[in-house]
């Protein structure tokens, strides 16, 4: 549910017959709207709309992109699911199976990464402190598994992970970037992956969002609340925090982020302190390159140039962890050429300043 605004604006009466009898069959038990308002969407093909009323009243209406393919499934079961752990999500109003169509409660426009732009040093530490202390409280509240949850069923291990790095090959390294790596960079590329794959694989698995970043996060009442959770499986307890700390949106100052580190693994007696900020940064690798892959999708395939600003932070992410660590030393060339380098090339760090 992504709440930035549209450049169109449409009234009741300027749906088509489509969306509005979708919009209708979720809306049909309220008043007449005053307004339907188009909200720009994120990276899936869902549609968003912010319906206002006369009173002053607004709810949140989401279309699936196929009506009655019940593409929206995950969503209710993880969305009832948190709800009932006490965790801070949307309120589901209304539901029209038959169209696809939700009706949410109307959390506003303020993103945490439209928050932090103009926040002050202080305000930044205390709301990242909020959310890190969010996924402590995920964590608590998520360590009992429900048979009836599809996340603990579904997890981030060596065949999902390796999924992954094989769509930003595709869709980054060949499709967004033009490059045809050699038959030896192609193997150096899947050693490499493989060599983080198979070490995320092994940690032991909780519950994850797995879209935990500031573009997931509203603050609303001055509480943070999460959305887009509908993919959530069992992953690292380093996943959902180096898509928060690692953010291809925001970028943190390291000492922040070290404090941040830290006030998570102090909240559940991590035994084992370095080990745990090791695998951060190989889980940040992973996720970052993931990201790429979905912001180079987004550009090539779906010709939207909405993440291309994205692209450079999260190069040079990818770039100060492959630094870091001796051990990636044999893989560091060919990883510059095909990642880093493409990452951030001049004109995409133009769009990042």
């Amino acid at each position: 549910m992504k709440l930035h605004m549209a450049a169109s604006e449409m009234n009741s009466y300027g749906l088509t017959e489509e969306t509005r009898k979708r919009l209708y069959s979720v809306l049909r038990d309220r008043p007449e709207p005053s307004g339907i308002v188009q909200l720009a969407g994120d990276a899936s093909t869902r549609t968003y709309f912010r319906v206002a009323y006369p009173t002053g009243q607004t709810v949140i209406a989401m279309l699936q992109a196929t009506a009655g393919a019940n593409e929206e499934a995950a969503f209710i079961e993880l969305s009832r699911f948190l709800e009932s752990r006490g965790l801070p999500v949307p309120s589901i109003l209304a539901y029209s199976k038959e169209e696809s169509a939700l009706l949410l409660q109307d959390l506003g426009d303020e993103l945490l990464e439209s928050v932090v732009e103009n926040a002050s040093s202080d305000d930044i530490s205390r709301l990242y402190s909020d959310a890190v202390d969010l996924l402590v409280r995920m964590r608590s509240a998520t360590e009992t598994p429900d048979p009836g949850c599809r996340a603990y069923s579904l997890a981030f291990d060596e065949e999902k992970l390796m999924q992954e790095m094989h769509f930003f090959l595709e869709h980054f390294v060949i499709g967004f970037a033009r490059l045809q790596p050699s038959p030896a960079a192609l193997k150096t590329l899947e050693s490499f992956f493989l060599n983080i794959c198979q070490n995320l694989a092994r940690e032991p698995r909780i519950f994850a969002h797995r879209d935990f970043h500031s573009r997931n996060l509203i603050l609303h009442e001055d509480r943070l609340f999460m959305i887009d959770f509908q993919d959530a499986r069992m992953g690292p307890a380093q996943y959902d925090l180096a898509s928060l700390l690692r953010d291809s949106y925001i970028s943190l100052p390291e000492d922040l982020i070290e404090t941040l580190i830290s006030r998570y693994t102090d909240s559940v007696s991590d035994p084992d302190p370095i080990r745990f900020r090791y695998i951060f940064d190989i889980m940040s690798l992973q996720r970052n390159i993931k990201a790429l892959g979905t912001f180079g999708y987004q550009s090539w395939v779906r010709n939207s140039d909405r993440y291309l600003s994205a692209i450079p932070r999260t190069g040079l992410h990818v770039a100060r962890n492959l630094a870091k660590y001796a051990e990636f030393a044999t893989f560091r060339q060919v990883l510059e050429d095909h990642i880093v380098d493409p990452a951030t090339a001049p004109h995409l760090l133009d769009d990042l300043h």
